[in-house]
């Protein structure tokens, strides 16, 4: 938690930002009157507000000045900048779209059987990576940086999705309600109310469950990243697809582990350092699957040993010690195709697959020191008609169902090979099934 003064007040505050349910306040029109209902623990003013500040501060809420908070984007290449916290603002704002229904109403992704989904989770991971001394907020705006265009308008839920989006993968997003939407609320609209109502009771459920949304990933699939929009971006359609990676600054490549990280993926950054170099093919030596592009270009990864062994128009693989390296002749234009490569690569080993709902996104976690997996399904469409079928990878003969608004219930499970099924009953945001 971080300690500091309010301009008016003598006394020190401690904001356990990372933890609270953080309201942006772009108005001045007093706010405080929706504290309570949509679960406010703090509000930031990115413009002075005394008389807003005071009166939130009364009704229970923490404030935080402009200076409190530092915005930064994917691109921000400099030091660190001074303040409490440190939030990223890129984003794009949440939900799915896609090119037709199904019968039942659910989204259908067209030929592709995929909606394309704006998320931003990968966000909350690629800040944890490279910011690691640093809690990973998001404070992007509904604006056109984000994706939405001067007057368009946006349903008062997508707000609780945005929070939703980066609770589930382990941060927290400033809420930046959009103009119609704060003066809906101001104004005593019904339908605002009820957005709002729903929003600060799933705040109160992610509160509860904190532990189990910010378990560490699994390391199946680990992804280096480095600031700037390269590797975000491959990263960003990574999580699109289900990938669940773990993300890793590329300046601190861990030691090799074939057993817990058996494809390590090198793809979207500058070339690496030597020593850096040497840490990378540690790891195909020692038996993991190297995964690297640019390669004719480059030549760090070139060193004795390598064997050419199956070779593509646009890859090719090699032998290295106990593993393999594969090396994409060209750099990476089309992170998603890449995304469904590493998949392939995967196969029986992948982290998770979920089936029949294209405007899902699943991410699985080890379940702390207990034996056991934490699976997190996002649902960025309209409500989910029906079961969902998931896979994950290991076995697991019990499984737990948690949904904001709903009591816990045990969900069955079936050994499929090395792996498990579980069905999930259909829901509207956010399906955590926490697996023994």
């Amino acid at each position: 938690m971080i300690s500091f003064t309010h301009r008016d007040s003598i006394s020190p505050v401690r904001v356990d930002l990372p933890n609270q349910i953080v309201l942006r306040w772009d108005s001045d029109a007093d706010c405080s009157g929706l504290l309570a209902s949509g679960g406010i623990g703090a509000v930031w003013f990115p413009s002075p507000e005394p008389r807003i500040a005071a009166a939130c501060r009364a009704a229970g809420a923490d404030t935080l000045d402009a200076d409190s908070i530092r915005l930064v984007g994917r691109d921000y290449t400099g030091p660190l900048p001074p303040g409490d916290f440190l939030a990223v603002k890129a984003g794009l704002w949440p939900g799915a779209r896609a090119t037709a229904r199904n019968a039942d109403g659910s989204f259908s992704g067209g030929a592709s059987q995929r909606s394309w989904i704006d998320a931003n989770g990968y966000l909350v991971a690629w800040t944890k990576a490279l910011f690691p001394d640093r809690a990973p907020l998001l404070a992007y705006l509904p604006d056109k940086d984000a994706g939405i265009s001067e007057g368009q308008a946006i349903s008062y839920d997508s707000l609780e999705l945005a929070l939703v989006d980066a609770w589930a993968a382990g941060g927290n997003y400033l809420l930046a309600p959009d103009a119609a939407y704060r003066n809906a609320l101001l104004h005593g609209d019904p339908a605002a109310a009820d957005a709002w109502s729903r929003l600060g009771r799933t705040a109160g459920w992610l509160k509860e469950n904190r532990d189990l949304l910010r378990r560490p990933p699994l390391s199946t699939i680990t992804l280096l990243v480095e600031r700037g929009d390269a590797s975000a971006e491959i990263a960003a359609l990574m999580f699109r697809h289900s990938v669940s990676p773990e993300l890793i600054s590329a300046e601190r490549v861990p030691a090799p582990d074939a057993s817990r990280r058996p494809i390590v993926v090198a793809a979207g950054i500058h070339p690496p350092s030597p020593e850096v170099g040497r840490r990378l093919l540690a790891h195909a030596d020692a038996g993991a699957t190297l995964v690297i592009d640019d390669g004719d270009a480059s030549s760090w990864w070139k060193g004795p040993g390598l064997k050419a062994t199956r070779r593509f128009e646009d890859r090719v693989f090699y032998t290295l010690g106990a593993g393999r390296v594969l090396a994409y002749k060209e750099a990476i234009v089309d992170p998603g195709d890449f995304a469904q490569d590493i998949l392939d690569l995967a196969a029986s080993r992948r982290p998770v697959r979920v089936f029949d709902a294209s405007a899902v996104i699943a991410m699985v976690s080890r379940a702390g020191a207990r034996p056991g997996l934490t699976l997190r399904l996002v649902n960025y469409g309209s409500p989910t008609r029906g079961d969902i079928m998931a896979q994950v990878r290991g076995i697991y003969s019990s499984a737990t169902l948690l949904r904001p608004g709903l009591p816990p219930v045990t969900v069955r499970t079936w050994r499929r090979g090395e792996n498990t099924d579980v069905v999930v009953p259909g829901f509207r945001r956010l399906s955590l099934v926490v697996l023994s």
